[in-house]
């Protein structure tokens, strides 16, 4: 097999993928490598960070930032999640703002559409939407 070939067949389960989480929300995507080269060190990091929130949590653009290395950056990580172009791989609608704010979401539905996923991931994990580690 060629490496086209094994690129259009990776490609095509790659699809495939994409439409049953959509339907299901039940990938992580986590065995999906990035092409992240011309990304900064902090910004793979926060990439990598909000591989790791699982479905149905959610973490802040500042407890992304600590782990990331960088606690006093959540603006930073707003500008990386706001130019995400890996969407749902690396899952930006779980990061959201502090308090009960859901901060920004650069898709074409905006917040109604992270509100959306985040409620459907919910259903998914069987509660409501809640930070990472909180109880």
């Amino acid at each position: 097999m060629t490496r086209g070939h094994a690129e259009a067949r990776l490609l095509v389960r790659l699809v495939e993928r994409l439409q049953r989480f959509a339907e299901r929300f039940d990938d992580d995507f986590a065995d999906i490598p990035l092409a992240t080269q011309q990304h900064t060190d902090f910004q793979r990091q926060v990439l990598a960070g909000c591989r790791s929130i699982p479905t149905g949590q959610t973490l802040t653009y500042q407890e992304l930032a600590t782990l990331a290395g960088s606690p006093r950056s959540a603006r930073a990580v707003g500008n990386v999640m706001a130019s995400n172009r890996f969407a749902p791989i690396v899952p930006c609608h779980r990061v959201v703002g502090s308090g009960d704010g859901l901060g920004g979401y650069s898709a074409p539905a905006g917040l109604t559409l992270k509100r959306q996923l985040l409620a459907a991931e919910a259903r998914r994990a069987g509660e409501s939407p809640r930070r990472r580690g909180s109880h």
